[in-house]
């Protein structure tokens, strides 16, 4: 049975030092810090205003930075975590619970993306507490840091997962998570746009021709603002380097990239309207126009 997922419950973003990275998550970009409900030290928890969450995640041994993850909330845990048993997916997790009562489990999809998979968060009422860098405690005060940020992230509009083969990652993400493929809104075919019921989006990118300066920039979380152009001039007001855009896409999208402290590449962008789009799409999310492959 396929797995019914409902949204992007959070990301994991890997970062060497959560004093430089709220600089730029919390005071820069606005995300709010929230208690933690795991017992790593080593991550800090933040929130955009939808409540979708951004999780920081500092080296658990200090020196060895991790890999990202994209986590998925989904309709029934129970069934997920039997479609996972049953998949042959690697590096399969045993489920988990958290202070709040989320239901967790992780794995890798062929490609090595780390995978998370969710109840909704808040099940369970929590006494927990952060302090300003969101180390977390059992009792306290809970300190609310306010943001001096111009910039409003609504949600997360879409993640960019890095895949090998096409065809090959589609039997995870279209037939056993069962997200909805559609046409994309670029020019050229070197991704494929998979939406879920909510809107958000994965998009998973074919490995590039050469590779820049900056490395791979396949991996990216996509922050969801209601206003770009305000966002850049609040962005080139904090000296955040704009390195793409402002662009549009063919479904009227805006969207510019920047990169955090640590070298995670950051999409900033307005949501488009592709509900009517001219455009069609194969079972493998190679898009045409006008029944021309782009």
């Amino acid at each position: 049975m396929p797995i019914a997922v409902k949204t992007i419950n959070h990301v994991g973003i890997p970062v060497w030092d959560r004093r430089v990275s709220l600089r730029f998550y919390r005071d820069i970009l606005g995300l709010q810090v929230i208690p933690s409900m795991v017992d790593s030290p080593n991550i800090v928890w933040t929130k955009t205003l939808d409540g979708t969450m951004v999780h920081l995640i500092e080296p658990a041994d200090g020196e060895n930075l991790g890999g990202p993850h994209t986590a998925f909330e989904v309709e029934d845990f129970d069934t997920t975590v039997e479609a996972l048993q049953g998949s042959g997916y690697p590096e399969l997790s045993d489920p988990g619970e958290r202070h709040d009562g989320q239901k967790c489990i992780f794995v890798d999809d062929n490609d090595g993306n780390r995978l998370e998979f969710t109840t909704a968060s808040g099940l369970r009422a929590s006494s927990r507490v952060a302090d300003a860098l969101g180390y977390t405690s059992e009792s306290g005060e809970n300190v609310v840091v306010d943001s001096p940020s111009k910039i409003k992230i609504t949600t997360i509009n879409h993640v960019g997962i890095p895949i090998n083969d096409r065809v090959e990652c589609m039997g995870m993400y279209r037939d056993l998570l069962n997200i909805k493929v559609i046409p994309h809104q670029i020019d050229g075919n070197t991704l494929s746009w998979t939406e879920m019921p909510d809107g958000s989006m994965v998009h998973v990118i074919d490995p590039p021709k050469s590779i820049g300066p900056r490395g791979d920039g396949r991996q990216h979380v996509a922050f969801e603002v209601e206003d770009i152009e305000s966002t850049a001039e609040a962005l080139v007001e904090a000296d955040v380097e704009i390195v793409e855009g402002i662009g549009a896409r063919h479904d009227g999208q805006q969207f510019l990239f920047i990169y955090d402290p640590d070298g995670n590449r950051i999409e900033i962008a307005n949501r488009g309207d592709h509900s009517d789009t001219p455009r069609t799409v194969d079972e493998n999310g190679y898009t045409s126009e006008n029944g021309v492959l782009l």
